[in-house]
């Protein structure tokens, strides 16, 4: 189900917010995926020796629920042509992630977009601080 049912309906400040649990599977699917063998994604025991408190989600994992928001924001496709995140703190497999994307700027002659992304864990205590630009690509009617 679609936040809104069309771009043109779409005003600075409006939200989408959705959650994710990361599970070890996610983990092994992403770290095959993208050959991120880092050990504190992999082995939970060198994890915790190096101040962790268990094996660390990838951060381009959690970042990667920015995808959801474009998702599940509008109808139409908003493929990003820009992405920033600054990782704030670690994300560990078994917590549930709750994300807000928040419309910065929008521009309706150019249907350009910018969203500010937000990711906090269980506690609120943020984990991931980002902003996703991009255009809208209208469906034709």
């Amino acid at each position: 189900m679609r936040a809104f049912p069309s771009w043109k309906d779409l005003k600075v400040g409006d939200a989408v917010t959705f959650c994710r649990t990361f599970t070890e599977e996610d983990v092994a699917k992403f770290v095959g995926l993208t050959i991120d063998y880092n050990p504190f994604h992999t082995d939970p025991e060198l994890a915790t020796k190096c101040g962790f408190k268990k094996q660390v989600v990838p951060g381009l994992l959690t970042g990667s629920m920015i995808a959801q928001a474009g998702g599940t924001l509008l109808p139409d496709p908003y493929p990003a042509s820009r992405v920033h995140f600054r990782f704030v703190a670690p994300v560990y497999i078994g917590e549930t992630i709750y994300a807000k994307a928040t419309i910065l700027k929008i521009n309706p002659s150019n249907k350009k977009m910018s969203l500010q992304i937000t990711c906090a864990n269980e506690k609120g205590e943020i984990v991931l601080e980002g902003e996703v630009s991009g255009r809208i690509i209208p469906l034709p009617e």
